[in-house]
């Protein structure tokens, strides 16, 4: 099978992640990249959300740490993850979370940080060529349009080439034109699934207070929907002694635009714990506010033609509401996703019928976090989009599972491990742990319960 040259389009996290598993497979993988990268742990044009709260979820960083093992050594040279349940203040559906200690891991860094660790292990990678500030024009597709054979491309200040490659990544994030290229090839477009949620958000960097929080590194104030208000906030600890804070809202509710309107929201958040850590605290940076309109979802595996040599992943294959921290998970999952098909592949001796196999699978591994974050945003009735069958359902269910988790840490490690993606929603539905969730809830057994939880658990195995 050929496997000469692999070609990723984009830099960022999905990208360096589909390169390091190209890497694996091809003789050359060529990394395409329209911005300058910067030398270390420096914002880029090209990530806008960058500035913002991120989370990198255990299943995420198991995956990274799969392609990168030392990657979490100490100091500057890694990234040292946090057990997840003890590090958090919670509040959320009027209680707190209980802090405790477990074995679920997860990663407390901003954006920048943890793509420079990543980037710079991926750089080093032999046989790997990257072409900075170099964008691409068009795909170019073979005689017989059967596959795409390559890119144009434009190099800063050159003149316009074109490159061939066995298999190209399309990593380029949300705004990709992969659906108006194969359009104009005569594939036609993936159909588009969207959740409206118009979430607005302004982030700013604080030197930490010590001893704030109660010891805890991080801090999530969320909303009870649908009536408990539209607003959230974030806080992380941070690289260089700094806290970094969220705070935003769902459905055009107005981020904070200055100063005195940062505490301000922070002050009308449903538990105040974010506001005291904040309002004696030396603010770093000015304000960082960007727009999150919807939930997309691009569904490549349901077209009807599509051309070998071409795969889509990361945001630009599915982008969710950033309140769930499921985006740099998402993109760890779908390069493993691409590292088995392409092992899978090679006993068939050949690339062909590639993507539609990989797009299935990829499918697969989005279904979670997707059905997550979407049942979580249609809490709220004015969301508008593609609603799943039973979707009220689980959520009549999950909101008893999260007034559990208050006061039960059975339930709440249980939720934490869906969360995380390490097990499958339908884990909830398990008999200890519904038998635990009907138990602290035992003011509302009323007849319907039972039918609702098999219900529910049913509609959660979509």
């Amino acid at each position: 099978m050929q496997r000469s040259h692999a070609l990723v389009m984009g830099g960022s996290i999905a990208g360096l992640l589909a390169a390091r598993v190209l890497t694996d497979h091809f003789d050359r993988v060529t990394l395409i990249e329209k911005d300058r990268l910067p030398g270390g742990a420096a914002q880029r044009k090209g990530v806008p959300q960058g500035r913002h709260v991120h989370t990198l979820l255990s299943k995420g960083w198991n995956v990274i740490k799969h392609y990168f093992p030392d990657i979490d050594a100490p100091g500057e040279d890694g990234i040292t993850p946090v057990d997840w349940p003890h590090a958090l203040c919670w509040f959320h559906y009027g209680g707190y979370k209980p802090r405790m200690e477990s074995d679920i891991y997860a990663v407390m860094a901003s954006r920048p940080y943890v793509e420079w660790q990543i980037r710079r292990r991926v750089l080093a990678l032999p046989g790997l060529t990257v072409l900075q500030e170099c964008r691409v024009r068009d795909l170019v597709a073979s005689p017989d349009r059967r596959r795409i054979a390559g890119v144009r491309i434009q190099q800063k200040g050159e003149a316009e080439e074109t490159l061939t490659a066995d298999l190209i990544v399309d990593a380029t994030g949300r705004g990709s034109r992969s659906p108006k290229w194969l359009a104009a090839l005569g594939y036609g477009r993936p159909d588009e699934h969207e959740i409206d949620i118009d979430f607005m958000y302004t982030s700013r960097l604080y030197r930490r207070k010590p001893g704030a929080l109660g010891g805890a590194k991080a801090a999530y104030m969320l909303p009870a929907p649908p009536h408990g208000g539209k607003r959230a906030g974030a806080l992380c600890s941070i690289e260089n002694d700094t806290w970094l804070v969220t705070l935003g809202g769902w459905l055009g509710e107005p981020a904070p635009q200055d100063e005195s309107e940062f505490l301000d929201f922070a002050r009308t958040l449903p538990a105040q714990d974010l506001y005291h850590a904040i309002k004696d605290a030396e603010p770093l940076t000015g304000l960082a506010i960007h727009r999150f309109p919807s939930n997309l979802r691009r569904r490549y595996e349901a077209m009807k033609r599509f051309p070998d040599g071409y795969v889509v992943l990361g945001d630009a294959l599915c982008s969710v509401n950033p309140v769930y921290g499921q985006g740099m998970t998402s993109s760890a999952l779908a390069a493993a996703t691409l590292d088995r098909c392409l092992s899978a592949q090679r006993r068939r001796g050949s690339l062909a019928g590639f993507p539609k196999r990989f797009f299935r699978q990829v499918a697969k591994e989005i279904d979670r976090p997707w059905r997550l974050a979407a049942c979580e945003d249609f809490r709220y009735p004015e969301v508008r989009g593609v609603k799943m069958p039973g979707t009220d359902v689980v959520n009549w269910y999950m909101k008893k599972v999260h007034q559990a988790t208050l006061n039960d840490p059975a339930v709440y490690k249980a939720f934490i491990n869906v969360m995380h993606l390490l097990k499958s929603p339908v884990s909830l539905f398990y008999p200890d742990i519904a038998f635990r969730v009907l138990r602290a809830r035992l003011a509302q057994r009323g007849a319907g319960w039972g039918r609702g939880v098999r219900g529910a658990a049913q509609l959660a195995t979509g």
